[in-house]
């Protein structure tokens, strides 16, 4: 009976919503995810050549969480973007790497040369590791504008980008 029921309401709400049934495999899906992660980055790679107006500098500093490990290897990548959909993506030099994410600190890094983009207001972490980095806060220098402060600590799940985007157009 609750079979029943159960593909009598798969019809029904197939049928309302113009939907074709479809049975999607998760390896599909995941291969979808990934395409899609590839087309995105590589329109990331294509504005970044195309738009290459000049170079900025940008130093952003990292407040790691006391609720952080003592201690990590994790590594992050950075992306910070301006309101336009501009954005700039970096992996720290390997002195942010792992032992200098240190619990209860604060490390400088520096975007040297990087393209320029408007006003910052969002920013994103994506960490690989698996000891949990939590940062606490960081604050990013941009030239021609005030300091601005994005505020996370939480964990950043592993791998994917997480963040804070305030742009308002």
């Amino acid at each position: 009976m609750n079979s029943l029921t159960l593909i009598f309401t798969f019809f029904i709400v197939a049928a309302f919503t113009n939907a074709t049934p479809s049975l999607v495999s998760r390896s599909q899906l995941q291969m979808n995810q990934y395409s899609m992660l590839n087309h995105t980055q590589q329109q990331i790679n294509e504005t970044e050549l195309v738009r290459g107006s000049g170079s900025c500098n940008y130093k952003i500093d990292i407040k790691t969480s006391c609720s952080s490990p003592e201690h990590t290897t994790d590594t992050i990548d950075i992306i910070i973007g301006d309101a336009n959909g501009n954005q700039i993506i970096s992996s720290p030099d390997p002195s942010m790497r792992g032992s200098s994410l240190k619990r209860c600190t604060t490390n400088p890094f520096d975007l040297v040369q990087a393209n320029c983009i408007g006003k910052i207001c969002s920013m994103f972490f994506v960490r690989f590791g698996t000891d949990g980095w939590i940062p606490e806060s960081a604050t990013l220098y941009n030239d021609g504008y005030p300091p601005i402060t994005f505020n996370f600590n939480y964990l950043i799940p592993f791998g994917v980008p997480s963040g804070i985007y305030n742009c308002n157009k």
